[in-house]
């Protein structure tokens, strides 16, 4: 149809595996070129002030892992870039298409609440190529994908208090910050290495049964501290597609609410930092 192109005709590649599930894919730069400006003269030129990046979003459902014999460190494909490998691929659109490479992830988040399946989002910065052109030797994974979908009756969560408390949703974030070692006389950059400290942040919202709010002034004698597994399983199944697991992550925050058109409910936050 004339003037559209319809999501059928969208998706994306990285290191030659089609990335399923996604529900939205935004991809921008913003040029860096900046006028110079002379005394007599009219006309105004343009000159690049400083490096030129690219940004890449994804935001997807959890329908598909890969292979369990790909050589990765997860089953689900965005994961495996929260370290510090570095990305390349190519995103269709209709007839047309652009790529992008030396990608690095910046941030990456899971998050499911009661009758959703899990959502994973991901941002990175593209230091490479971005736009028109032909992709050169990038790894080639292939590794095929299964339809694995996990439901809100297929997580696990691991923590203390929750025998008799129902959790609702949870949440997870991992940010990790990215340095990039510029040189004269070169477009990209060197390296890019990854800075210290990674943060990660989990949040839970829970039914309250007998869970017992801290007490906010016994920081620091007291402050407290949670081990915290989440385990994500296939769909009315004991088959696991994923598990996040954090020690000794730090209790930042607890919200209680109470309504009387529902059950009593807190929502607290943990906080940990790994180091490289």
């Amino acid at each position: 149809m004339l003037g559209r192109i319809r999501r059928e005709a969208e998706s994306i590649t990285i290191n030659g595996s089609g990335i399923q599930g996604v529900q939205n894919i935004a991809a921008q730069y913003d040029s860096v070129a900046t006028p110079i400006r002379n005394l007599g003269v009219q006309d105004i030129k343009f000159a690049p002030e400083g490096p030129q990046t690219a940004s890449l979003q994804i935001n997807s459902l959890l329908t598909h892992t890969l292979s369990p014999s790909a050589p990765v460190s997860s089953l689900e494909m965005l994961r495996n870039f929260t370290g510090t490998a570095p990305f390349s691929g190519i995103v269709n659109y209709g007839t047309k298409n652009f790529i992008f490479t030396e990608g690095y992830m910046e941030s990456y988040s899971v998050s499911c609440s009661l009758g959703e399946v899990p959502q994973i989002g991901a941002a990175s910065t593209i230091y490479g190529t971005f736009g028109t052109g032909t992709l050169g030797y990038i790894p080639a994974d292939q590794y095929p994908s299964a339809i694995n979908v996990a439901g809100a009756n297929s997580i696990g969560i691991n923590l203390d208090e929750f025998t008799t408390n129902r959790v609702s949703s949870f949440s997870i974030s991992i940010n990790t910050p990215r340095v990039p070692i510029y040189a004269l006389n070169s477009s990209t950059p060197n390296r890019v290495i990854a800075g210290t400290p990674i943060e990660v942040n989990v949040s839970f919202s829970l039914s309250v049964d007998d869970y017992e709010i801290k007490n906010m002034r016994a920081v620091p004698e007291e402050t407290v501290f949670k081990n915290t597994i989440i385990t994500v399983n296939k769909n009315n199944s004991e088959t696991e597609l994923l598990n996040y697991s954090f020690d000794n992550m730090l209790l930042v925050g607890e919200t209680f609410n109470g309504d009387v058109s529902d059950d009593a409910v807190v929502d607290f936050s943990l906080r940990s930092y790994i180091l490289r």
